[in-house]
């Protein structure tokens, strides 16, 4: 009897696959159907059950079943949540969907994702509609300028205090990101006029504008507080500081009247003159009625903008200003003088006031110099 052709093999064409690779290929598919299926097709019982049996088995999958299944559970509000943080800790172009917009991520799923995968997974976290404080601290916390940016841009994210704290520090050497972080709703002024000292003239102008407060409901709440802490006995340490914040006057009159230069004015034009010694700074500080450390960085400093808030803080003349700014004898006095002026014409005397008195505080109380 004749063999029949058919049975023969053609040696041409590639072997089969083996049963067993079928069924690797095969099952998989099937199960991601039944996890993608909708809420009304299948018990979430039954949903979590086949997709702890799919978890295990995507690893081997192919990644265009792993992206269909990761673009199918995006949208989905019931997606089995260790399925999705796998796909959402896979490459880039698998885990993007989860990543933007799936709701089955959790706080913990995300804070497990930006630390263990590359940049563009947390940026694209951080471009969430949504960020609780705990993802937020942990996207900032990889220290990537670029995430952080991402970050502050979202207005659906919320920094924590400790984020802000950590972001004042790196954005003292960053102006892109102080220019962002100054926009943000949960700075507070302390941590503004910290940052202030990092920034360049528009940051610096930016954090004046906002953050520059008056004084003058405080000012109505102590004022008969004044005279009775002044008939005391035995001064308490505590209101005698809140006092000095509070107080219109900037100036030490009783300075004043014992200094040889008998006023700021009469000492800055002497320094005009004669130089800015030691002698002079310390003469100044007095008579301003701030330390010494605060007094040295504001004349040391790079910029014109805080010998303007001096200067309108003790009633100082614009003449009076450009004196102080040329007295560093710097080459580029001219740019500084017109940085000076510009926040000088800008800047209330109580702001002003407000913003010297708290670097006094905190200066005096950290001995930053």
């Amino acid at each position: 009897m004749a063999e029949d052709f058919r049975s023969i093999p053609d040696p041409s064409a590639p072997p089969p696959a083996p049963p067993s690779g079928r069924a690797r290929t095969l099952l998989p598919r099937r199960l991601a159907d039944i996890v993608c299926l909708p809420s009304r097709r299948v018990a979430p019982h039954e949903r979590w059950m086949v997709a702890d049996v799919l978890e295990t088995m995507l690893p081997s999958a192919d990644s265009s079943l792993r992206a269909k299944v990761a673009l199918r559970l995006a949208d989905q509000a019931e997606a089995p949540a260790g399925l999705v943080r796998r796909l959402a800790l896979d490459e880039y172009e698998i885990a993007e969907p989860l990543l933007s917009r799936a709701r089955a991520l959790t706080d913990f799923d995300m804070m497990e994702i930006a630390r263990k995968t590359e940049r563009r997974h947390r940026l694209a976290l951080a471009r969430r509609e949504r960020l609780s404080e705990v993802v937020a601290a942990a996207l900032c916390a990889s220290g990537d300028v670029e995430v952080i940016s991402a970050v502050l841009r979202n207005d659906g994210a919320h920094l924590a205090l400790e984020t802000v704290e950590f972001l004042v520090h790196e954005a003292a050497d960053d102006e892109n990101l102080a220019r962002l972080l100054i926009k943000r709703a949960e700075l507070r002024p302390a941590q503004a006029l910290t940052l202030f000292w990092a920034c360049g003239h528009d940051q610096r102008r930016m954090i004046l504008d906002r953050f520059a407060a008056s004084r003058a409901i405080l000012q109505d709440a102590a004022s008969d507080v004044f005279p009775l802490a002044a008939r005391q006995e035995e001064r308490d340490p505590a209101v005698d500081a809140a006092l000095v914040y509070i107080d219109r006057r900037q100036r030490d009159r009783r300075a004043a009247e014992l200094s040889r230069y008998q006023s700021l004015e009469g000492l800055i034009e002497h320094a005009a003159r004669n130089g800015l010694g030691m002698e002079a700074r310390t003469e100044m500080a007095t008579l301003s009625a701030i330390g010494q450390d605060l007094t040295n960085r504001m004349l040391d400093d790079f910029g014109g903008e805080p010998l303007s808030v001096l200067a309108k803080a003790t009633g100082l003349s614009r003449e009076h200003l450009v004196m102080m700014v040329e007295l560093g004898g710097r080459t580029d006095a001219p740019l500084r003088i017109q940085q000076a002026v510009r926040v000088f014409d800008t800047l209330s005397v109580d702001k002003a006031q407000t913003v010297l008195r708290y670097w006094n505080w905190v200066i005096g109380r950290t001995g930053a110099g």
